[in-house]
């Protein structure tokens, strides 16, 4: 763990409390968030425009003085859904809402710097990309009203699934959130073409020295592996679960011990996501045995 990692991680927090302020300032006091209500709070400083952008972008914000434009691509709409909009998209403008909030990403474009087109939900490695990201889940998912919600208990799929259905958001945004709201260990793993595309650990596994989860490596775990098998497409919404040790999921090779993992394929990204748990006393005697 580097010192630039660390102030990485720091700027990535700050921005996700920075959204939770936001939706804290427009007194909202129950989930589910919606953004466009925070759009209407600016005023004429800012105005949305929704279409399908196709491949171009999920998202993309300009400064035309005196105003910012938000552009938001509607074609995740055509997934299955509730609501006016899919929770992709309402992601999204959560995103762009963190390139105007964030000081540094909205005097960037107002000094005349170039807009770019966003792919949100964690899909890119660009520190700007990630605090629009972690701006997002704040200001959707705000600790104030998720965190009792997450450490009332070990986390499992089907929590998380209950509480994405009552802040209408994605699940994968909501796993990420959870994850990084969780006292309790555990870390989440995106997999895509049978390598770990990105994953997060909870404040509980920091603790015990797991801090980050093996980026771009292949999936080594047996039982993770066996799973892809069945359907290497990720086409068909599966779940299932398994175990193995840690060693397999994160940086940190000097721990072992037994993680449970638990599968859900998301179709519409071809995506598995890996919701990984660990006892706390599996961990301590993993360390003892060191």
């Amino acid at each position: 763990m580097t010192i630039d990692w660390k102030l990485e991680q720091a700027q990535i927090e700050k921005a996700a409390k920075l959204g939770e302020q936001i939706t804290r300032d427009a007194g909202i006091v129950a989930p589910p968030i919606d953004p466009f209500t925070l759009i209407r709070n600016e005023g004429k400083r800012i105005k949305a425009f929704g279409d399908d952008f196709g491949r171009d972008f999920d998202g993309r914000l300009e400064f035309q003085s005196p105003k910012f434009l938000l552009f938001y691509n509607t074609k995740y709409d055509e997934w299955p859904h509730d609501g006016q909009h899919h929770p992709k998209v309402l992601f999204t403008i959560g995103h762009e809402l963190g390139h105007y909030f964030l000081e540094h990403h909205r005097n960037y474009l107002r000094s005349g710097g170039g807009a770019h087109g966003s792919m949100t939900e964690f899909q890119s490695g660009r520190l700007v990309e990630r605090e629009a990201d972690s701006f997002s889940s704040g200001l959707l998912m705000p600790k104030y009203l998720l965190g009792q919600i997450v450490n009332r208990n070990p986390p499992n799929m089907n929590l998380v699934k209950q509480a994405r259905g009552q802040f209408e958001v994605s699940l994968t945004s909501m796993l990420v959130r959870w994850v990084q709201l969780c006292d309790f260990p555990c870390a989440v793993a995106s997999i895509r073409s049978s390598a770990i595309e990105w994953g997060f650990c909870s404040p509980g596994f920091k603790r015990a020295g797991v801090f980050k989860v093996k980026r771009g490596a292949p999936v080594s775990s047996r039982t993770a592996q066996a799973f892809m098998g069945e359907d290497v497409s990720f086409s068909k919404f599966r779940e299932g679960e398994g175990y193995s040790d840690v060693s397999h999921w994160v940086e940190n090779d000097d721990l072992r011990f037994v993680v449970e993992e638990q599968y859900l394929v998301v179709p519409s990204t071809q995506q598995m996501l890996v919701l990984i748990t660990a006892d706390e006393d599996d961990i301590f005697n993993g360390r003892d045995s060191e």
